[in-house]
């Protein structure tokens, strides 16, 4: 075994498995390693002999009093009032939120995480995660960050995760309801990315409630574009012109899908609501601009929760509640349907 004035940290990393980052964490005592990494470490240390005395006290996680939110694009309507929500929270317990927009880039992602995990920030909410887990984010609770994930939600959650989001479900099912209850049969669906919980649940709750209520589903009439912004919405609505009988009613799964649906059929002289119905979601207050009708999915009060329970969990609580929130969404009916 070599001695202890020739190792370096660099044997230390290679032999435990772990990065040099990892290794010089436990010995400078910076707390954002697991235990269970931890003990690993400190025991190849010991067996080969270097061990300063500052690893053999036990690790302790200092607060930063900061947190941060994950999203995948600070331009969609639906973030402000999320934030928002969850800074008026943050701020009224002393808690510090950083904001990092990935503008849907997985490794800009992963940098960010490394990041926050090199900062110690206290907890992260997550806005960004696919259904499929694209990026491991049990990194975090790795490193002692526990982490909320808000509004789109993993195939499976761990024990260890908190997912806090509206009912997409029941705010669909209630807005087809409604829009069936009019007399409308034929109706056009802007899903949005099916990899994503809350587009996919959108859209399932469309496709189940035409169905129950004994109405065609046209599969022409559903459009699953990977974006869900105003340019994604005109250009379905111009092929839609294009190549179908028109429905009777566009329903869109973001209101930026119904400003750009907005704008493609007054362009071609389609009048809303005379010509054609149209629905949005999330109530995007330039809504009202138009007169359009929209599902509220409580944006404000969804970044408020998440932050209740990420702060519970961090404080150890016993009000950790449950590890699944949703609240209810509500129908705004105006002039468009």
């Amino acid at each position: 075994m070599k001695g202890t004035e020739k190792l370096t940290i660099k044997d230390v990393a290679k032999r435990s498995g772990f990065s040099v980052a990892t290794v010089s964490a436990v010995i400078n005592d910076v707390p954002i390693v697991s235990e269970k990494s931890k003990n690993k470490i400190l025991q190849v240390i010991e067996e080969m002999g270097y061990r300063p005395n500052t690893i053999a006290r036990s690790l302790k996680k200092s607060k930063t009093s900061t947190l941060a939110i994950i999203v995948k694009d600070i331009t969609n309507p639906f973030y402000p009032e999320l934030i928002s929500g969850i800074e008026e929270v943050a701020w009224s317990k002393n808690y510090e939120v950083f904001l990092c927009n990935t503008e849907n880039d997985i490794e800009k992602e992963k940098k960010y995480i490394d990041n926050l995990i090199s900062k110690q920030v206290d907890g992260v909410f997550l806005s960004t995660s696919s259904l499929d887990r694209i990026v491991d984010y049990t990194v975090l609770s790795d490193s002692n960050i526990p982490y909320v994930f808000v509004n789109r939600k993993p195939n499976v959650l761990f024990d260890n995760e908190w997912f806090v989001g509206t009912d997409n479900y029941a705010a669909v099912q209630k807005a087809i309801r409604y829009i069936i209850s009019k007399g409308i049969k034929d109706i056009a669906f802007y899903a949005g990315p099916q990899e994503y919980w809350t587009f996919n649940q959108r859209l399932l709750a469309f496709k189940e409630t035409m169905e129950k209520e004994g109405l065609e589903v046209k599969d022409e009439w559903i459009f699953t574009r990977e974006e869900f912004n105003e340019e994604t919405g005109y250009n379905n609505t111009l092929k839609l012109i294009k190549d179908s009988k028109l429905p009777e009613c566009i329903f869109c799964s973001s209101d930026p899908l119904a400003f750009g649906a907005y704008k493609a059929l007054s362009e071609n002289n389609i009048k809303v609501p005379d010509d054609m119905y149209l629905m949005g979601t999330d109530n995007n207050k330039f809504g009202e601009l138009i007169g359009l009708s929209s599902i509220d999915m409580n944006n404000k009060q969804l970044g408020r929760e998440a932050a209740e329970v990420l702060i519970d969990v961090l404080k150890n609580k016993e009000t950790q509640k449950k590890n699944e929130i949703i609240l209810p969404p509500e129908l705004i009916i105006r002039s468009s349907c």
